[in-house]
C-alpha cells in the first residue's frame, strides 16, 4: 500500500530516507556523461534544499540516495533563500530574476518578490521537491540532448524511512555502495566511480562528510583516514559472498582487507536482504516501527497486528522491517 509522502515525513523531527528512483522500463540510459550530470544536479539541489546526502550510488538505469532530512527552520531569511538559489541557478538566470523583481517593483507589485522567495522556501527541506527537481532537470537535459520526448523516469520514487541510529544507517549505506559489486560491474568498491565511497576516496568534501557522519559517528572516530579505513572494512564485511548466485567478496578478500587495515576482527558475514532496503517502507527497532505506525495508522490501516518483522540473516542484529517482505 502506498501512502502520501507527506504522511511518511514528520515535521517535528529529523529523519533519514533511502531513496530509489528508476528509469521507465528500466532501460540502461546512463553512461559517464549522464551520471556526471546527474551527480552535479544532486549536489546542487542538496546545497539548495538543506538536505544532506549521506551515501549514494548512480547505476545505469536507477539511483540510490541515503538522505538526511533535517527539521525545517522556523525562519529562513530572504538573504539565505537568495544565497541558496545560486546553487541551482546560473548567473544569467539570477540576473533575469533580479530584472523581473525590479520590473514588478516599478509597477507597484510589491508582493512579487515575497511570493517568489516563499515558493523557494517551500522547496527547501522537502524530500519530494528535492527528488522531483533533480529528475525534472535531468529529463529536460537528457531529452534535449538525445532529441527525444516523453517520460524518462518511473512516476513515483521509493522512499524507505531509516531509523537514525548507526546500525540501520550503516547497513543501508553499505547496501547502496555495494550495488556495483552485486551487479558484477566491479570487484572493488573504489573501482566504481559513481558512488559516494569513491568520491570520498578521490577527495570529495561532501562525500567525506557523509562517511564521517556514518563511520565516524558510529565508532567515535574523528580522524578522516581512520574513518575511511573503517568504512571500507565494513563494506567488505557486509558485502561478503553469500552463494554462487549472489556476487560478493570472497572470504579470502574479506580476510585480506581486514588484515590490511589491521583494526578490528572479522565479524559474522551479513546476508544482505535486498528487498528489505527497497520495499520495507521503514527499518529500525520494534519501538521505532511502533511509533512510525501509530503516527500514520490512518493511512497504513488501523487494524495492524504486527508492525515489526524481524530481518533474517547474519549481522542483521536487531533490525526489523515494517513490511514482511521475506527472503
Amino acid at each position: 500500500m502506498r501512502i502520501p509522502r507527506s504522511v511518511q515525513i514528520s515535521k517535528n523531527q529529523a529523519q533519514c530516507f533511502h531513496v530509489i528512483s528508476r528509469v521507465v522500463d528500466r532501460r540502461i540510459i546512463m553512461e559517464e556523461n549522464q551520471q556526471e550530470y546527474l551527480l552535479r544536479l544532486i549536489r546542487q539541489h542538496e546545497a539548495f534544499s538543506g538536505l544532506e546526502v549521506l551515501s549514494y550510488c548512480l547505476m545505469g538505469n536507477h539511483f540510490h540516495l541515503l538522505v538526511h532530512l533535517p527539521v525545517r527552520p522556523e525562519e529562513i531569511s530572504d538573504e539565505e533563500v537568495r544565497h541558496r538559489m545560486k546553487n541551482i541557478y546560473s548567473n544569467k538566470k539570477m540576473a533575469e530574476i533580479d530584472k523581473l523583481i525590479r520590473y514588478h517593483q516599478s509597477i507597484g507589485d510589491g508582493d512579487y518578490e515575497k511570493e517568489l522567495y516563499d515558493q523557494m522556501r517551500k522547496r527547501m527541506y522537502n524530500l519530494s521537491s528535492f527528488v522531483r527537481d533533480i529528475k525534472q532537470k535531468f529529463s529536460a537535459w537528457y531529452n534535449r540532448k538525445e532529441e527525444r520526448k516523453g517520460t524518462l523516469w518511473e512516476e513515483r520514487f521509493k522512499s524507505v524511512s531509516i531509523q537514525k541510529r548507526e546500525n540501520a544507517l550503516m547497513r543501508t549505506a553499505a547496501y547502496i555502495e555495494l550495488n556495483p559489486i552485486r551487479a558484477g560491474i566491479v570487484k572493488d568498491p573504489k573501482e566504481y566511480r559513481w558512488s559516494s565511497y569513491t568520491e570520498a576516496v578521490a577527495g570529495g568534501k561532501r562525500a567525506r562528510q557523509g562517511i564521517m557522519r556514518l563511520s565516524g559517528g558510529r565508532t567515535g572516530i574523528s580522524d578522516w583516514q581512520k574513518a575511511l579505513n573503517r568504512y571500507r572494512e565494513y563494506l567488505y564485511e557486509v558485502g561478503a559472498e553469500q552463494s554462487e548466485k549472489k556476487v560478493g567478496f570472497s572470504r579470502e578478500e574479506v580476510s585480506r582487507e581486514q588484515a590490511r587495515k589491521g583494526e578490528l576482527s572479522v565479524k559474522e558475514v551479513m546476508k544482505v536482504k535486498i528487498r528489505y532496503f527497497s520495499e520495507g517502507l521503514a527499518l529500525g527497532s520494534p519501538e521505532y516501527l511502533k511509533e512510525y505506525f501509530e503516527s500514520r495508522k490512518e493511512w497504513l490501516g488501523k487494524k495492524r497486528g504486527k508492525v515489526a518483522n524481524s530481518m533474517k540473516g547474519h549481522g542483521i542484529g536487531d533490525l526489523h522491517s515494517y513490511r514482511n517482505v521475506g527472503g
